[in-house]
């Protein structure tokens, strides 16, 4: 559906024998190795949504004061405006998470549940951006000359990949001693 500069596909290893001398790590603590490039992954890729966040906040700010409907700018309308304030609060809130969980991450702090809810914040807030763009832009927001739609389909994907947002709430509320029941 999106993301399709990534190719995506399944691997599928069976009856594969690693040599002793190519195996990384010691054995039993290939989770560990994933948990820490997961966390990578999440930082880096998720504050390259923040900038295509950014992108699409000043594209919609200038759409705003440039597309004037009923004689005015239609980011004098507080419907747009409110839109346009959501998304630059999105960027921001997002990126400082990301940031300081990076920070923390660097020193050797548990940011776990700083990076699950990083992850949360920047996947939805970007889903949210691209869904107010299309509505800023109007009809011409759904077309594809103007690569909003791509934007949206690419958004989506954050939800999903790298732990999904589900995932991640699990994974907060087990970090505040929230267990889920076994019934």
């Amino acid at each position: 559906m999106g993301l399709r500069t990534s190719p995506l596909g399944e691997l599928s290893l069976r009856g594969c024998r690693v040599p002793a001398a190519n195996v990384l790590g010691r054995p039993g603590m290939g989770f560990a190795v994933l948990d820490h490039v997961m966390r990578w992954e999440i930082l880096c890729s998720f504050i390259v949504q923040v900038g295509a966040m950014q992108h699409r906040l000043d594209r919609c700010v200038e759409h705003a004061t440039r597309r004037r409907q009923f004689g005015r700018p239609i980011g004098s309308f507080q419907m747009i405006a409110d839109q346009i304030v959501d998304m630059k609060i999105g960027v921001e809130t997002s990126r400082r998470w990301l940031y300081d969980a990076a920070e923390g991450f660097v020193r050797g702090r548990d940011v776990t549940t700083d990076i699950a809810i990083a992850k949360v914040l920047a996947s939805e807030a970007n889903v949210k951006s691209a869904l107010s763009a299309v509505q800023i832009f109007g009809g011409r927001g759904y077309l594809t000359e103007t690569g909003l739609e791509k934007d949206l389909r690419d958004a989506v994907g954050g939800t999903i990949y790298s732990g999904t947002s589900e995932m991640q709430r699990i994974r907060i509320a087990r970090m505040l001693g929230l267990k889920e029941s076994q019934t």
